[in-house]
């Protein structure tokens, strides 16, 4: 089975008026030897000349999470998978396919009696990987073509994936049933 954690930044919590900056990918092996790649919104095969439309990068993250057999988030069944959908069916594409969908803040929420915010979880759990601090300004300036806060979301977004597969491993064994989306 091929097993994806992923995540995506974007401009707004809401799919009606944000956009996607970016998704981060990390295959997930028992080795843990995948490497993180991220598809992001400045990439010239992603830009539209209206800066709201993001509808080839929203394919592109589909198109990639589809080729797996289990994608793995957090809070991705409440985010990040309504977001996408919601930015795909905006452009006029189809909603991403039902697949085995694990989110480590089920997981958190189900059988632990801790918080579920993943920092909180990498910190509780003693994670190897941490995530990255990043500003709310930086937020703003990417959306708007900032590269250097760009970068700086990337790197968070990139930080987040890697967290997750350290959750994903750690919490495996408390989980009972494995869903679709």
């Amino acid at each position: 089975m091929r097993l994806v954690a992923f995540d995506l930044e974007c401009t707004s919590l809401s799919g009606m008026i944000g956009r996607i900056l970016c998704c981060s990918f990390k295959p997930v092996t028992p080795d843990r030897d995948g490497k993180v790649y991220t598809f992001r919104a400045d990439d010239e095969k992603y830009l539209f000349k209206d800066l709201t439309n993001d509808r080839k990068l929203a394919v592109a993250i589909r198109d990639e999470l589809e080729k797996f057999d289990v994608i793995i988030g957090h809070n991705s069944k409440l985010f990040d998978r309504k977001f996408l959908n919601a930015r795909l069916l905006k452009a006029g594409e189809r909603a991403k396919a039902s697949q085995w969908h694990f989110d480590t803040m089920w997981t958190v929420r189900t059988h632990l009696r801790a918080s579920s915010k993943l920092d909180n979880v990498q910190k509780f759990l003693n994670l190897p990987n941490e995530k990255s601090p990043i500003s709310w300004d930086d937020w703003q300036r990417a959306a708007a073509g900032d590269s250097r806060a760009m970068a700086e979301v990337i790197d968070h977004c990139e930080a987040d994936v890697k967290v997750l597969e350290d959750a994903y491993w750690k919490l495996l064994p408390l989980q009972r049933t494995l869903t679709r989306d």
